[in-house]
């Protein structure tokens, strides 16, 4: 499955290195069109690809394989630049036009499938990894301060940055073409949907349900074993129902971690509800050593830090999967569309209050506060509505840090090289993008095209390709994604509650209990690992001259983070986590 292929003039060259999963035998790449003018080198898996097979077959177009590959090819000789609009799929392709001389790069329209570049005057490199361009020893290693700072604030670097200054992500649902006149880089699918008003709230549940089996049918298409990463939510849940009706034993795959809770003990609940379903279940227990010493292999695979607890929860899982299955249907892209997370709740309410005076918010909120014990929404409500515009509200739901935090956490030289407007430019262009509706409306649009890429779609595929299994999303499905992006929020976020509508069909399917049951997450052990090891880890990696916590942040702010962490007085967990993903990343890359 390995191969490469260079152009006549020998300018441009492809490798490839594939992971078969549609059509085992003949589907090797680079591949090429019959007379060998056009090649292909791709990642990923178009679903709709038989329907489109029957549709170029028609036009006259002649097919030698029977892989998906073959139908991208073909879609470009017929619909060029524009073929990207007939893939329902997760795509990161390269194609070289010998008769045109260009090169066209194209995303998956969620950006599940990551694409690199780096473009240096008349050299440009492209990748499905960031350390395939770094292997060109002429590329610089250097620290992008503008990155730096948007991954501090949101856990994540956004795309198109990454933390090196020359090397880039292509965006969701971009494509980019590079000819001997430059580089061009074009949206190819960014008209907002529009909120139908018009619809019932049963006749949007009746469109759902018969949109979710369609997108887990189209999804287990493989030449090979399909699996399920199974937890105790209502998602996978979900998936597992509707994959039961397409086939018998479904292969589910859990992690639960040590020093968990009782009651989230996820392998306890995934199990009955494997046995409900009559699925294989396959589970382990993580422990603390297993984590600690995948950290040193993490960076590697993952390539770029972020804030994520969770996400080497998804190496665990695909790991115990590979032995069974290449291909793992994941509940991930639910939350997202259906307004899962307490940011949507404080949107949704930010409204009722927006008559309130500003100075008024903060004093009021602290009062009302103790009534709300553990719960996280009012304090997000208190910081929306005391944001002086809707671009600061914005910002203030998608940080971790406060402006106040990183003032003191910034080095004087750092704050002084780093654009002060970076963020709030970054969400404006956002923004712009949006549909027109409420916060919640917007909030959940831009969700999906921001944190859901760079985050949690980011992990999930390099930690699953790390063990050599694929992730796949169906809440992600295109059709799917259009339908729930036209609902408009008060059907998601009800009686303070999230993901109203997306339960209510879900229900179809499973017991209600499984649906409402309380949401466990992963990253229960961690807050108490990070007071054993981690912080340990985190004091030997920061004190290194050259880390960046020396050269660039106030080293005496993160000791002082780590102490309050450390006596229980406050939970710092998400910084520090992420001050450790960043210097373990600079040792494994810089």
């Amino acid at each position: 499955g390995h191969g490469y292929h260079f152009s006549k003039d020998r300018l441009l060259g492809f490798g490839h290195r594939r992971l078969s999963i549609i059509d085992l035998s003949t589907g090797d790449q680079p591949m090429s069109n019959e007379d060998g003018t056009v090649w292909i080198t791709f990642n990923g898996e178009i679903y709709n690809y038989r329907e489109l097979r029957e549709q170029l077959r028609k036009r006259g177009h002649k097919f030698r394989t029977s892989s998906d590959t073959e139908v991208i090819v073909h879609a470009y000789e017929e619909w060029g630049g524009e073929c990207t609009n007939k893939f329902n799929g997760i795509f990161a392709f390269g194609i070289w036009d010998e008769r045109k001389q260009q090169l066209y790069l194209a995303r998956d329209h969620f950006g599940v499938k990551p694409l690199y570049y780096y473009q240096n005057g008349h050299v440009i490199h492209f990748a499905s990894e960031l350390k395939a361009i770094l292997c060109d020893r002429k590329v610089p290693r250097t620290i992008d301060l503008d990155a730096l700072h948007m991954c501090l604030t949101f856990r994540h670097t956004p795309s198109p940055w990454t933390l090196f200054k020359n090397i880039k992500k292509l965006p969701p649902s971009c494509y980019m073409i590079v000819d001997h006149s430059g580089v061009k880089t074009k949206c190819y699918w960014n008209t907002p949907p529009e909120i139908n008003h018009k619809k019932t709230e049963s006749e949007w549940i009746e469109e759902l349900t018969t949109v979710y089996p369609q997108a887990v049918k189209r999804q287990m298409v493989a030449d090979t074993p399909i699996g399920l990463s199974l937890s105790g939510g209502v998602d996978s849940n979900t998936l597992l129902a509707l994959m039961s009706k397409e086939e018998t034993h479904v292969h589910t795959f859990t992690v639960g971690f040590d020093g968990a809770e009782e009651r989230d003990d996820e392998l306890q609940v995934s199990h009955e509800a494997a046995k409900y379903f009559d699925a294989d279940f396959s589970g382990r227990k993580v422990s603390e050593a297993d984590y600690m010493s995948f950290m040193n292999t993490y960076m590697w695979h993952l390539e770029e830090p972020i804030g994520n607890e969770s996400a080497a929860a998804y190496y665990f899982v695909a790991k115990l999967a590979h032995e069974k299955v290449k291909v793992l249907l994941s509940g991930q892209g639910a939350d997202e569309p259906f307004a899962g997370y307490t940011r949507h709740l404080a949107a949704q309410y930010a409204q009722y209050f927006s008559w309130m005076p500003k100075p008024l918010v903060k004093p009021l909120g602290s009062l009302v506060m103790p009534f709300f014990r553990g719960s996280e929404s009012p304090g997000r409500l208190v910081e929306l509505l005391s944001q002086e515009d809707e671009i600061h509200e914005f910002l203030s739901a998608y940080s971790i840090t406060s402006p106040a935090m990183r003032r003191n956490l910034f080095s004087e030289d750092f704050a002084v090289q780093s654009s002060p407007y970076i963020l709030s430019d970054y969400v404006r262009s956002q923004l712009a993008h949006a549909p027109l509706g409420t916060m919640l409306e917007k909030m959940t649009y831009i969700d999906a095209r921001t944190s859901l890429s760079d985050n949690l779609l980011l992990c999930g595929d390099k930690m699953a390709m790390a063990t050599g299994v694929e992730m796949r999303v169906p809440f992600l499905d295109l059709e799917l994604m259009k339908v729930a992006e036209s609902i408009p929020g008060s059907f998601k976020v009800a009686d303070f509650k999230n993901k109203v509508i997306h339960k209510t069909v879900c229900e179809r399917w499973l017991p209600e209990s499984t649906v409402h049951r309380r949401k466990i997450g992963f990253n229960e052990a961690m807050g108490k690992w990070l007071r054993h090891n981690l912080d340990n880890m985190l004091m030997q990696l920061t004190s290194e001259p050259d880390s960046i916590t020396q050269k660039l942040l106030n080293p005496q702010y993160v000791w002082q983070l780590q102490q309050e962490h450390n006596s229980g007085k406050y939970d710092h967990q998400r910084i520090l986590f992420l001050l450790l993903s960043i210097e373990t990343w600079r040792k494994v890359f810089v």
